[in-house]
């Protein structure tokens, strides 16, 4: 599919629509790149305002005299951001340095147009970490026959991220994980295999390390696909709503 056909397939014309979108990449302080055309150059920044009233959007000023010199180029740039899992990007047009609060930034309009591509199957929407939602691994070990007590990190029709600390998930890719007991809120239990598709180790504030791996359903029931979904637009509907 070329740039055109992605762009009529997946753009997003509506104002309103496109005032959300940016309003919560500013509210989650989300990374930003400008991509200038005809450089190897690409300005990490960060939406500080979205001004209704003027139509425009206020941005991080570039760390470096030389990278802003070359957004005042009146090539514009391309906005690339992920909001997620989602893709989100438009042509800037002209940037400008301007002042906010006191401090250098850059301005841009705001878009008329903003491409979203969704680059899963299925969108993911996190979980809460305060209040872990359980993902019941069966042991695969001779030498462990306890079950191991995972958190769900993220869930979405297709697949979840779940995270252990206590080293017995392993990291294997293309591993099945038989009969896992997915324990959502206010649903019946969902009983899946996982294929475990990637994994990382992450270093938590307390320097302990934790393994996450994430994982696609396999040979999920319908019936219990129907349960998951209605769960995954609950929560999907609740944050949009505290938003």
């Amino acid at each position: 599919m070329d740039r055109d056909d992605v762009t009529a397939r997946f753009a997003l014309n509506s104002n309103t629509e496109i005032l959300f979108l940016l309003n919560a990449i500013q509210k989650r302080n989300l990374l930003v790149n400008l991509d200038i055309p005809g450089s190897r150059q690409i300005v990490v920044t960060s939406i500080i305002a979205v001004n209704k009233t003027d139509n425009t959007l206020i941005l991080d000023s570039a760390r470096g005299d030389a990278l802003n010199r070359e957004l005042m180029t009146g090539k514009g740039a391309e906005f690339i951001t992920q909001l997620d899992g989602v893709s989100i990007t438009f042509s800037t047009g002209p940037v400008t340095l301007c002042e906010h609060e006191n401090m250098p930034a850059l301005r841009i309009a705001i878009p008329k147009s903003v491409v979203r591509l969704q680059r899963r199957e299925h969108f993911r929407v996190p979980l809460p970490i305060a209040r872990p939602i359980k993902c019941i691994v069966p042991s695969t070990s001779t030498d462990d026959l306890d079950p191991i007590n995972a958190h769900i990190v993220d869930i979405g029709c297709g697949g979840i991220a779940i995270a252990e600390s206590g080293g017995r998930l392993g990291t294997e890719s293309g591993k099945i994980l038989p009969a896992c007991r997915l324990l959502l809120p206010d649903t019946d239990v969902i009983i899946t295999s996982l294929e475990v598709r990637n994994s990382a180790q992450i270093r938590l504030l307390n320097g302990a390390f934790q393994t996450r791996l994430g994982c696609k359903f396999i040979d999920l029931p319908n019936d219990m696909a129907a349960m998951l979904q209605r769960f995954v637009m609950n929560i999907e509907r609740v944050r949009r709503d505290s938003l």
